[in-house]
């Protein structure tokens, strides 16, 4: 497997394909209806909770988490009022368009809200940060933007950046880190060509085929 994340491409998708069918099912449920709702709506927040139990956070979550007066989607909701105004000049933006350092302020804002521990904590245990659903939270309110960055993305870009890996949670958790990451993913991108890269899979989100590379390149890369 080839250290860089837009190297073998074809073959990394169709890699993913082949055995995250779960994802890409309430992925693109999501990516349809994210077309008709309002994103910071309870009924599209219904989705995105639905699209976190897929994408393995359950577990993190708690339980009552389509409860909107004590449960997971009480403080999902909270949170996503804290961050729409900073997020909403993002929301018709995609990453391979956006001047990125313009908009920094508002994503790390943005990242430090949904990760923040204490009360109301996304987390359930209210002392862990919610870091890897921070990312498919905002990945999920604009899927054209955000990136998603779980342990295999981690370690895809700590590959990508010839750092040792050493099974842990990389390349660093934080919104620095996330920014980081979000700018590695657009200069790929556009290094590959955008029209070139959309068509890997032309109905499909542009930082979605990115994560089906990093999730690939960071599971199966042997080479560290």
């Amino acid at each position: 497997m080839n250290a860089s994340i837009t190297a073998n491409t074809k073959e990394k998708i169709a890699r993913f394909n082949a055995e995250g069918l779960h994802y890409n099912i309430i992925a693109n449920e999501i990516y349809r209806w994210h077309n008709y709702i309002d994103p910071f709506s309870k009924s599209f927040l219904e989705y995105v909770i639905a699209g976190l139990i897929v994408f393995d956070l359950g577990p993190r979550m708690g339980s009552n988490k389509y409860d909107f007066e004590r449960g997971f989607a009480s403080r999902l909701d909270s949170k996503l009022r804290e961050i729409k105004q900073l997020l909403e000049p993002l929301m018709k933006l995609s990453l391979a368009q956006i001047p990125l350092q313009k908009h920094c302020d508002a994503v790390i804002k943005a990242y430090e809200t949904l990760v923040a521990t204490g009360p109301n904590a996304l987390h359930e245990d209210q002392t862990k940060a919610f870091h890897v659903g921070a990312t498919k939270i905002l990945h999920f309110l604009n899927p054209q933007l955000f990136i998603i960055v779980d342990r295999h993305a981690s370690r895809a870009f700590r590959i990508s950046w010839n750092i040792p890996f050493r099974n842990t949670t990389l390349p660093g958790y934080s919104a620095k880190r996330y920014f980081q990451c979000m700018e590695k993913a657009q200069a790929d991108i556009l290094a590959y060509g955008i029209e070139r890269f959309k068509a890997l899979e032309p109905d499909i989100p542009m930082t979605r085929i990115y994560d089906k590379l990093t999730f690939v390149t960071g599971k199966y890369y042997e080479g560290v």
